[in-house]
């Protein structure tokens, strides 16, 4: 509930306070469905205004299956606010692997899968959960009518939205046939995105941007030591440009590596901090946690992050320090 501010005979509404959740790589197996499904319930006991899961929801060596991605779409709808879910590689990307082959021995085609994954979980332009709320997303731009999975939304005068940037370089694969065409388009795409997303928080005044993606997408470096070119270097460089000029909080929010991270003032691959930019990690795989995050638009940080633990669920692994730094 908004507080009133007096001021003379105005009477100015203060920004509302809220929260929301992210997670993402799980739950991962079904040895941690009954973790998951315990986080599932801590996530509603906190009344977030919304979720948001950053892809992965299996193994990359599972194979998928129609069903589990409907099991996967009912837990979402567990979830008593809104959820909002960006895929991850291991839903469609990796799915040409030779342990997630057919039973016939054929291999998984990834475009299929990606259909099938946008039919799934995008078929409208509304969350999932038991109060769903309504996105915008990237169908209504002319050229980008397939990325139905890229979606915006605001609360609170902050702008959110999801972007799929994917981890195994982005699906930036040359060894894998029609992966780096469907890199380039879904590429352009969401670079085009994110400029949409920082022009409508500079058009509203928006006090802060947070984007949700899987990928960890700063070890483009160590992709490009292996002699390939990274499946991140426009879409991070979309995100420094946009972010620079906003000048306000900008959050960064993503899985994929399995561990909680904090980190702000985010240095990005041309040796630029900025000041404005943080980016929160999700836990994943065997740490079936999550995080959660304070949003204070009156706030200069805007903001507060921090882990989500679930009591009854193993203690999650969390980073340690690096030598030289207590």
């Amino acid at each position: 509930m908004a507080l009133a501010v007096g001021r003379g005979a105005e009477t100015v509404a203060a920004p509302e306070q809220f929260s929301f959740v992210a997670l993402g790589c799980m739950p991962y197996g079904a040895e941690n469905f009954a973790a998951y499904e315990r986080l599932l319930t801590e996530i509603n006991r906190h009344r977030p205004a919304f979720t948001v899961h950053c892809g992965d929801t299996k193994k990359g060596s599972e194979p998928p299956t129609d069903a589990f991605m409907k099991k996967v779409h009912a837990w979402f709808d567990s979830l008593d606010g809104a959820v909002i879910y960006t895929p991850g590689d291991n839903e469609w990307t990796d799915v040409h692997r030779k342990n997630n082959n057919n039973p016939d021995g054929s291999a998984n085609d990834p475009l299929v899968w990606l259909a099938k994954v946008r039919r799934e979980y995008f078929a409208t332009e509304r969350s999932m959960g038991r109060a769903p709320i309504p996105l915008v997303t990237q169908r209504r731009e002319r050229g980008f009518e397939k990325f139905v999975e890229n979606a915006r939304w605001t609360r609170g005068g902050v702008v959110f939205a999801t972007v799929h940037v994917v981890g195994s370089n982005n699906n930036h694969q040359s060894e894998v046939p029609g992966a780096v065409a469907e890199f380039r388009e879904r590429d352009a795409a969401n670079a085009a995105w994110v400029k949409a997303t920082f022009a409508e928080a500079r058009a509203t005044n928006a006090p802060g941007v947070a984007l949700f993606f899987q990928a960890e997408p700063f070890n483009g470096e160590a992709v490009e030591k292996a002699g390939r070119e990274s499946g991140f270097t426009l879409f991070l460089a979309t995100v420094e440009k946009e972010a620079k000029k906003f000048d306000k909080p900008v959050l960064l929010v993503h899985a994929d590596e399995h561990r909680y991270r904090l980190e702000p003032k985010v240095k990005f691959p041309n040796g630029d901090k900025l000041d404005n930019v943080t980016r929160l990690e999700t836990f994943g795989a065997g740490d079936i946690h999550a995080v959660k995050v304070t949003v204070d638009p009156s706030s200069t940080a805007v903001f507060l992050a921090g882990p989500l633990v679930v009591p009854e669920n193993a203690l999650p692994v969390l980073p340690r320090a690096k030598k030289g730094k207590k």
